[in-house]
């Protein structure tokens, strides 16, 4: 049985419009797996549907099966699946501006207590230095590097079994994006993190992903290990930008090269 198994996901907002249609894919623990899309295919609403957030934004799973670990988490609120391990650091409200970064840390619902929740605040400060040497300081006033750094650091003290990122890179600086990437390789040999996340840039995600999901228009039009997708035509060409034949989409690339399989085998 995976980790993490989400099997013929259908996602619907307002009762009317449709954002995920049969989205399917599985995850190993201690695995990293990036979803990877343009803007609207569905990535934030697969991690929030994930998440038990979904119905904030005036949404609903009305078809499908989120698994975790034996235990089924379709349309479960968010704080039974924390509850079970998984948690949101979210693209937007990432953390409490009128709190200081100690606060922050200090305000969370965690699963752990007493000694082990002390050890995680311990891990945060010793592995994001920066919030530190920052600690008393009101978090509306950090960089937007420092407040995703708090926003992992928060979700950590969590006690994650299974972090959910949406949006790592999004607004940061490469410099910053990579201190933060080489924060998470060392957290996640830590705490034997499972992680999965949403990123725009497909450079990011393949220096930390293991593996890859593409959307497209709410379906899975490619998966793969980041070292196959970094040289797939259909990724190259779609998303990338660096392949030879024009930018196409994933599905039609893909749906080109199997039919041209096809035939070479007719």
């Amino acid at each position: 049985m995976a980790f993490l198994e989400v099997k013929d996901l259908h996602v619907s907002y307002q009762r009317a419009i449709t954002a995920l249609t049969g989205v399917s894919f599985t995850m190993e623990e201690g695995q990293i797996m990036a979803i990877l899309g343009a803007n609207g295919a569905g990535k934030t609403t697969t991690l929030r549907a994930l998440s038990g957030f979904i119905g904030l934004d005036n949404a609903r799973v009305t078809k499908g099966r989120i698994g975790f670990d034996g235990q089924d988490l379709t349309r479960r609120p968010p704080y039974e699946v924390t509850r079970q391990g998984v948690v949101l650091v979210p693209e937007r409200d990432k953390v409490f501006p009128n709190l200081s970064v100690h606060e922050n840390l200090e305000v969370v619902t965690s699963r752990a207590s007493g000694t082990r929740r002390s050890e995680l605040t311990d891990l945060v400060y010793t592995r994001f230095p920066r919030l530190a040497q920052l600690r008393k300081r009101e978090a509306g006033l950090l960089s937007g590097g420092e407040r995703q750094m708090l926003a992992l650091g928060s979700a950590i003290v969590c006690a994650p079994r299974l972090l959910l990122i949406d949006e790592l890179s999004l607004g940061l600086a490469p410099v910053i994006v990579e201190e933060i990437v080489e924060h998470l390789r060392v957290i996640r040999q830590d705490l034997s993190l499972t992680i999965l996340l949403v990123e725009q840039s497909a450079a990011v995600a393949f220096r930390l992903a293991d593996s890859a999901v593409v959307l497209e228009h709410g379906e899975v039009a490619l998966t793969g290990t980041s070292e196959a997708l970094q040289s797939d035509s259909a990724v190259q060409n779609a998303y990338l930008g660096t392949g030879t034949e024009g930018r196409r989409s994933y599905r039609a690339v893909a749906e080109a090269r199997r039919l041209a399989e096809q035939e070479g085998r007719a």
